[in-house]
């Protein structure tokens, strides 16, 4: 029992709170049925409304006849005056022949085409009215002219006089049947005001049932909706706060997925792209709009290969570019979920590091081949001529300085990748340093090659780290020697300005093709062995150049025309002199 009052007591401080202690769902249902409260009251006010209007439409479509018909019957019946005034007048004259007994003549004629005028205003517009006025117009015609004739007749003299009154009754006819048209005119204006009234109020009736059912209907409706929405909306809005908590949560897994540098797709049992993350867009080059809804395959022709990959790296063309992929696929109820990681730069560098390997191997290998033959010659053989003797230890010269030069640029490279290089600047003779490095050159330039120095009589000394300028320089020649199978001009050019000195090294060469200019400076990169007719090399010459020019605050570039050779331009500035 006293759970029972309790549990009374509770709802009845529940139906005693203020709005702002309930619930949302509760407010969303106080506001609603307000809003529906104040639409019912609309659509009776509405109701009203229309209904006083169409009260107030006949009425003014009442008065409007009203204008129109009486003045209509008016007119008529002046003109039947009005010619009857005229006959009036013209048998006074024919009597006394008295010219000014035809005052009233005169005055009747005025007032009938006035009458006339009347009538065809009022008529415009209606047909069978403006028909009787013809009829009207057509027997006034002749009376008129009858008239004018008695006049003439009595102004003639005594025996027209006489003619007159002989004829003053032969009109009897056109006058009878002018007033019979007459009074047809006037049933034909009875019998419009009939019809129109009976239209109009039927058009009213029709009206008034129109707006008293569709106001009822909308009466009806908001009862209804005022009666069973509001429960009904807060049950969808409890639902759709724990939709929105739902979505909330999804829109917060999606936006962390959004942040996610892995390709992420879910796909369905149809095998469609359902969902498409951002790192999906960037990696695939597809934007969301073009992935949602269609085969995974159509987007992303390699995808079957990918979810079999189970984490190895799949190669995958993107825009004409070459990237590799490492995908897991998880399979759940309904489809699955493939992630990608783009290990392009990895699988790149492993393919460096693989081609350097093999690379630095047959570099390394060739100059040793040749030092241990000739060494193993001067030991097994003690009867050599002194001309043979010489040839293998310059040989074995050669070949060690070789050697020592790739071994140099691994180990620069190294330093050049940790940041240990430290640059000595100090004021240089650019032109002896370039004509040092041109005699070094000349011991193993090819047969049919010159070198050539192009440069003013006095350089200034430029402020810079001679030995690595010497190894750009050294790399710029030497790559110019390897390319020039052929032989041919290697020219070393100077040319000095107030603010920065340009060096050039233009050779004759195999040259390079546009499409590979940019990639030459890159850290082991060599063309392609069909390009260059199987010319060797580190693929580190031209990126320890490019390197050591960036450290020095200068600028490198090249220009070549495939079959007519290079030119790697070096630009240094000139910040002191010496």
């Amino acid at each position: 029992m006293r759970t029972t009052r309790e549990e009374s007591r509770l709802r009845w401080l529940t139906r005693r709170l203020p709005w702002r202690a309930r619930s949302p769902a509760d407010l969303a249902k106080r506001r609603v049925q307000a809003s529906l409260l104040v639409l019912l009251l609309l659509l009776a006010a509405a109701l009203a409304a229309g209904v006083l209007s169409a009260f107030s439409l006949y009425r003014s479509a009442e008065n409007r006849y009203v204008q129109i018909v009486f003045p209509l019957r008016a007119a008529v019946r002046d003109l039947s005056l009005g010619m009857l005034e005229e006959e009036n007048g013209l048998r006074g004259y024919v009597i006394t022949g008295d010219r000014r007994s035809l005052a009233p003549y005169f005055a009747g004629r005025e007032a009938v085409e006035a009458d006339l005028a009347q009538i065809a205003r009022l008529t415009r517009g209606r047909p069978q009215l403006a028909s009787r006025l013809d009829e009207l117009r057509t027997e006034i015609r002749p009376l008129h002219g009858y008239y004018d004739r008695l006049i003439t007749f009595v102004a003639d003299g005594p025996a027209g006089r006489r003619a007159a009154r002989a004829d003053v009754l032969a009109n009897e006819p056109l006058f009878a049947r002018f007033n019979r048209t007459a009074r047809q005119m006037q049933s034909d204006i009875d019998a419009l005001l009939e019809t129109t009234r009976a239209s109009q109020r039927a058009t009213f009736r029709r009206s008034v049932a129109t707006l008293v059912v569709a106001g009822f209907l909308g009466l009806a409706i908001a009862t209804t909706l005022l009666v069973s929405v509001p429960g009904r909306l807060r049950e969808l809005y409890l639902a759709e706060e724990q939709a929105r908590q739902r979505a909330e949560s999804g829109a917060n897994a999606a936006r962390a997925l959004g942040y996610v540098s892995d390709a992420v797709v879910l796909v369905d049992d149809e095998e469609r792209i359902r969902s498409w993350n951002a790192a999906a867009e960037r990696h695939f080059g597809v934007g969301l709009g073009h992935a949602l809804g269609r085969h995974a395959v159509d987007v992303i022709p390699e995808y079957e290969r990918l979810v079999r990959a189970a984490g190895e790296a799949v190669r995958v063309e993107v825009d004409g570019e070459e990237r590799w992929f490492s995908a897991t696929a998880s399979v759940f109820e309904g489809g699955h979920v493939l992630t990608a990681r783009d290990v392009t730069e990895a699988q790149s560098l492993e393919q460096a590091r693989t081609d350097f390997v093999a690379t630095a191997s047959h570099e390394l290998r060739t100059p040793l081949t040749s030092i241990y033959g000739a060494a193993q010659t001067l030991l097994g053989r003690s009867d050599l001529p002194e001309p043979r003797r010489l040839e293998l230890l310059r040989i074995i010269e050669q070949e060690s300085t070789q050697l020592a030069r790739i071994v140099e640029q691994l180990l620069l490279s190294a330093r050049l990748t940790r940041g240990t290089l430290v640059d000595d600047a100090a004021p240089c003779d650019v032109r002896a340093l370039c004509e040092r490095v041109l005699a070094a050159a000349e011991a193993r330039k090819p047969a049919h090659t010159t070198l050539a120095l192009v440069a003013p009589d006095h350089v200034p000394p430029l402020l810079c780290d001679e030995g690595l300028l010497r190894q750009v320089l050294g790399n710029l020649v030497d790559n110019a020697l390897k390319y020039s199978p052929n032989g041919g001009r290697v020219e070393l050019r100077l040319a000095d300005a107030p603010d920065r000195l340009r060096i050039e090294v233009q050779d004759e060469g195999l040259g390079i093709p546009h499409s590979e200019q940019t990639r030459i400076f890159e850290r082991f990169y060599r063309l392609d062995a069909d390009m260059t007719r199987g010319v060797g090399g580190s693929g580190l010459g031209l990126h320890i150049a490019r390197e050591l020019v960036l450290r020095m605050g200068g600028t490198i570039g090249v220009e070549s025309t495939p079959g007519e050779g290079s030119t790697f331009t070096v630009t240094l500035p000139r910040l002191a002199n010496a």
